[in-house]
């Protein structure tokens, strides 16, 4: 009886060890702070339009492409950036852009007028509070010479100083590539500003 006593005992003893260090390596698991300092840094959205692998994953539809080209601009025109950054952005906005529109706009002029445009923004102390594409049902569909282009709207909040706010209101010609990918072909401003 002593016997089987003890080795009861050693059984305890020993499940209850084993418990305490099952509990003490979850304690150990769940207080560490094994973050990678890289972990902790925030991710802007600077960065993110930057890093956009657009010949990887190149938005599917006209809206997704305005709205991937609106965040570019809100970059462009808030946030701060080096000549480098500056340089990446334009690139990625000309990745978006029609092979007609980018014979029209080269890359050298497109980035000194891109460059005076963001200059003048900020004269006037200018600000991109938000920008709105149109409603998936609100994109119209057409075939222009035989290829498929849509017509999508979209807005611009803005803040001047301490004077006030205005919305602008832009309409993009989008033309599918002979690849699928929607293009941005032409742009322009409809019924100007409202204060």
């Amino acid at each position: 009886m002593r016997k089987h006593l003890k080795k009861n005992l050693r059984l305890v003893i020993t499940g209850l060890v084993m418990v305490g260090l099952i509990v003490g390596y979850y304690y150990y698991l769940a207080n560490r702070d094994d973050k990678a300092p890289e972990d902790n840094v925030k991710v802007t959205e600077l960065h993110e339009v930057l890093s956009k692998k657009l010949d990887i994953s190149y938005p599917p539809t006209p809206r997704e492409v305005i709205k991937f080209y609106n965040r570019i601009l809100e970059c462009a025109y808030n946030d701060e950036y080096d000549d480098a950054q500056f340089n990446q952005l334009a690139e990625q906005a000309r990745k978006l852009m029609d092979d007609e529109l980018l014979q029209n706009n080269p890359e050298d002029a497109y980035k000194m007028q891109f460059q005076k445009e963001i200059a003048a923004y900020k004269e006037d102390s200018r600000q991109i509070m938000q920008t709105a594409v149109c409603d998936s049902d609100e994109v119209e569909s057409r075939e222009i010479e035989g290829r498929k282009c849509a017509y999508v709207g979209a807005s611009y909040f803005t803040k001047e100083g301490k004077e006030g706010f205005y919305r602008a209101y832009e309409s993009y010609l989008l033309r599918q590539d002979k690849d699928g990918k929607w293009k941005i072909l032409a742009y322009h401003l409809v019924d100007g500003e409202e204060s």
